[in-house]
């Protein structure tokens, strides 16, 4: 048995594996080592040997000494994620090393600011045969200084044990391939087996038992991977091995998504040759989905997406791996400069969920794996990209399908950069009023766009969340979406009316009909300026009922802008502006950093969190939770954060923390009982007591689904208030999910069956004296707001805009004839009837 001597690769301080925060390295899955926290920034080779391979990012290589034992040398955490940028590789694959010998240079710097962790960890990872004699640990280390004593090795080859041979294929379905975790996970189990082991991945072939083998294989998503046992009970553990590796080797699983091997998916066709533009002065009126308010009128300027040619074969491996490289920096560099002369928090965020989307580990090794097989740097990265956007409309998804729009719009920007071309499809030379119709806008379109020319968008696809649809709600802009072939016949330079409020678009408009919507918008600007010179007044019926007008907040930056529109409160603050589009979990000094910020933006008015409200439609990457048919139906709300409860916690810890004290109420989603409201009560008064503050926070439960309203009132007796979530009690209640296409139109909150839940909501609430507030969709409409207050209804929490005009509209309303309409709002048959009712009633609206 020989001994293998192990120098440190570079200087700094050594310490154990189990302090690499890495589970693949602390719980030893890749193999046995040791980890440095450098101090100096060259990796040179701890023995001689053989570089057997090295990370298409540069960041990780493997050494195979004359022991036979392999050395993988991996510098830093997460740095697969910088694509290479900040590392330089000194060696090939093949070449033969001496100790000390410079193996990667690397920028500490940009990895200080950039990677999860420095730490620097060398393992041997065909651990089997080998063991760590010595090691020098929990001390300072100087470069080339002896570090790890490994016995073992120069064993005679593996024999079969004898018996049967068994071969079966199996998928992969990890997302980010046969990386060093899964590979670790797979060697494990097949030590296991005292026979061999083979995976093939195309023509390649590896020894199941070596990790560095298996990586070695290039085994990416959808890869069909052929599992090879040989020797007694063969069979039996070729089928555990299988299911091993179809159960995602302890990653999630992800849907394949086939796509054409020999041709790069191309974008949508912006106007299909059959369809006929809207004849010069005929009249024409199409409905679309309402995405952002107002009404405008304007010239269409028709934003056309051109179909690049795109060179396939590449000028090699390195050169494109370099301009693929250079265009990323260069398109994250205009993006972070869009972000500092940016105001707008919505704006700001929005752009750095693109630099997020930039980094994203799946999308870059999609690519730097197509530039592996030839392909330019252009081809690689939009094929790359509409892989991706495909994997997120098959998950059926509304809210994860709109997100495709800002992939496609990274996509864009660094396939034109690549080629030369202009990042913007929007003209140069807008004419006033300039109303951008497309098949489907972009972030980046938008940006590009001098303030105050744009009057108002209209596009054939996109939602209504979509980011496109934040930023033009944020700029005050008009947007009718998922408006269908209808919008991609509006020709260039048509006369047109966008109504963002009803969804309907006016193509041709007689002179008439635009000047009337000319002086009404007009005659509503005069009333918005008197509707905003009392907005800071209390909110009271002709008849002295007071009616708290509270703001729904999506993010810290809406906090003053509420406050000056005369928002009593904040009703509802989606607290997942923190959670969603980010690699880990907001701490809890984060947490409470933000919503202090939002309080003192308040002016001290009451401020109601709701706990994280995730699953169904909002997916967190660092918060796993699985695969369901019907997600809707599943894990949503506090069923995750019961499942979670340091998550919950740590939030409910972050709002005590919140000055002054009592500020902020605590409002939990998706109750469905009152033992859910218990569990979350003793938390927050644990964690209330633990930290020393004295006075009661509130606890409020939301209604949201039909069981909560049929039990609000056992519900309420645990709850200090209710609220009203009409948005997903309208899709729980007519059993239509908001995200389908096929029956979203249908949604309607003003269904007396839904007044019905929100006026047993109220009587529940009623027994036990607590006060009921509406915060979904519905408290935003003026025609709903007579029917809400005649059920008993004490608060309002509505989009800020809304507040100015709302206050005004209920200052003109009695309670007496609210009740009145409202009782008979419940004996109508629909929504339409019921609309109908109210306008009679109030003929202003």
């Amino acid at each position: 048995m020989s001994m293998l001597k192990l120098i440190a690769p570079l200087a700094g301080w050594a310490t154990r594996l189990e302090e690499v925060p890495d589970p693949a390295f602390s719980q030893k899955m890749v193999g046995d080592g040791i980890a440095v926290d450098p101090t100096s920034s060259e990796l040179q080779a701890p023995c001689d040997g053989v570089v057997v391979s090295i990370h298409a990012s540069g960041h990780a290589c493997t050494l195979r000494a004359a022991t036979g034992a392999e050395i993988l040398l991996h510098i830093g955490l997460d740095t697969v994620n910088l694509r290479g940028e900040g590392f330089t590789v000194r060696v090939r694959e093949g070449q033969r090393v001496k100790a000390g010998e410079p193996l990667i240079s690397f920028d500490m710097d940009l990895l200080a600011r950039r990677a999860r962790s420095l730490l620097t960890v060398m393992v041997v990872v065909n651990g089997e045969g080998y063991s760590i004699a010595s090691r020098r640990q929990d001390r300072a280390v100087s470069l080339g200084e002896p570090l790890l004593e490994i016995e073992g090795g120069e064993r005679a080859p593996e024999e079969a044990a004898a018996g049967a041979t068994a071969e079966r294929a199996v998928r992969l379905l990890i997302p980010n391939g046969l990386h060093a975790r899964p590979a670790a996970v797979f060697s494990r189990h097949a030590r296991m087996h005292p026979g061999s082991v083979s995976v093939a991945n195309g023509g390649r072939v590896a020894n199941g038992k070596s990790v560095v083998a298996l990586m070695g294989l290039g085994a990416k998503h959808g890869d069909t991977l052929t599992l090879t046992v040989q020797g007694a009970e063969a069979g039996q553990r070729l089928q555990a091995l299988v299911d091993l590796v179809s159960s995602g080797l302890g990653d999630a699983i992800q849907p394949i998504v086939e796509t054409p091997a020999a041709t790069a998916p191309a974008p949508r066709a912006s106007l299909p040759v059959a369809l006929t533009p809207y004849a010069p002065g005929v009249p024409a009126l199409f409905k679309g989905t309402p995405a952002a308010p107002g009404i405008a009128v304007g010239i269409a300027v028709r934003v056309l997406e051109t179909q690049l040619e795109l060179t396939q074969r590449g000028q090699g491996q390195a050169e494109e791996q370099r301009r693929l490289t250079h265009a990323l920096t260069s398109v994250r560099q205009e993006i972070e400069v869009m972000i500092e002369g940016e105001s707008g928090a919505a704006r700001t965020e929005i752009f750095r969920a693109h630099l997020v989307l930039l980094d994203d580990p799946d999308l870059n090794d999609a690519a730097l794996q197509s530039i592996s097989s030839g392909h330019s740097a252009e081809w690689a990265w939009r094929s790359a990209i509409e892989l991706h956007v495909g994997m997120l409309q098959r998950l059926e998804n509304a809210l994860l399908a709109e997100r495709g729009g800002d992939l496609r719009d990274i996509g864009r920007r660094v396939v034109a950069l690549l080629t030369g071309q202009s990042g913007s499809r929007v003209p140069e030379n807008l004419p006033d009023n300039a109303i951008l119709v497309a098949d489907e806008l972009m972030p980046s379109d938008l940006a590009a766009v001098p303030p105050g020319r744009l009057a108002a968008l209209c596009t054939a696809h996109g939602g209504p969340t979509s980011h496109v649809a934040i930023l033009a709600a944020g700029l005050g802009i008009p947007a009718v979406v998922a408006a269908g072939d209808s919008a991609l016949r509006v020709p260039n330079g048509a006369a047109m009316i966008v109504d963002g409020e009803r969804g309907e678009v006016h193509v041709h408009p007689s002179a008439e009909l635009q000047s009337a919507t000319l002086r009404s918008l007009a005659e509503r600007a005069t009333r918005r300026e008197a509707h905003l010179a009392r907005a800071h007044e209390g909110c009271h019926t002709l008849d002295g009922r007071h009616v708290e007008i509270f703001a729904n907040l999506g993010r810290p930056g809406d906090a003053a802008s509420a406050a000056s529109q005369g928002a009593e409160g904040c009703g509802l603050l989606r607290s997942e502006f923190l959670f969603l589009e980010r690699s880990t979990e907001p701490t809890e000094e984060e947490q409470t950093a933000q919503y202090q910020h939002i309080a003192q933006a308040l002016g001290g008015r009451p401020l109601v969190i709701r706990t994280l409200d995730v699953g169904g439609d909002k997916p967190l990457a660092y918060l796993p939770l699985p695969r369901e048919e019907n997600p809707v139906l599943g894990l949503r709300g506090v069923r995750v954060s019961l499942r979670h409860p340091d998550m919950l916690r740590t939030q409910l810890r972050a709002i005590l923390r919140v000055k002054p004290e009592g500020v902020c109420r605590v409002l939990v989603p998706m109750v469905t009982s009152a033992h859910e409201m218990r569990a979350v009560r003793i938390m927050l008064e644990e964690e209330r007591r633990a930290l020393g503050v004295s006075t009661p926070v509130a606890l409020g439960a939301m209604i949201e689904v039909p069981v909560a309203a049929m039990l609000s009132d056992r519900i309420a007796r645990e709850a200090d208030f209710l609220s009203i979530g009409t948005n997903d009690l309208t899709q729980y209640g007519l059993a239509m999910d908001r995200g389908n296409p096929h029956v979203a139109a249908q949604l309607d909150g003003l269904h007396p069956g839904l007044l019905r839940l929100v006026a047993s909501t109220v009587e529940g609430a009623r027994k036990h004296a607590r006060p009921v507030a509406v915060c979904g969709g519905i408290a935003s409409d003026l025609r709903a707001a007579p029917l809400l207050i005649g059920l008993g209804v004490d608060e309002l929490s509505v989009s800020p805009a809304v507040i100015p005009g709302l206050k005004a509209f209920i200052r003109t309303l009695s309670m007496s004839q609210c009740e009145k309409t409202a009782r008979q709002a419940l004996e109508l048959e629909n929504g339409d009837e019921v609309r109908a009712l109210v306008t009679s009633t109030w003929p202003g609206l």
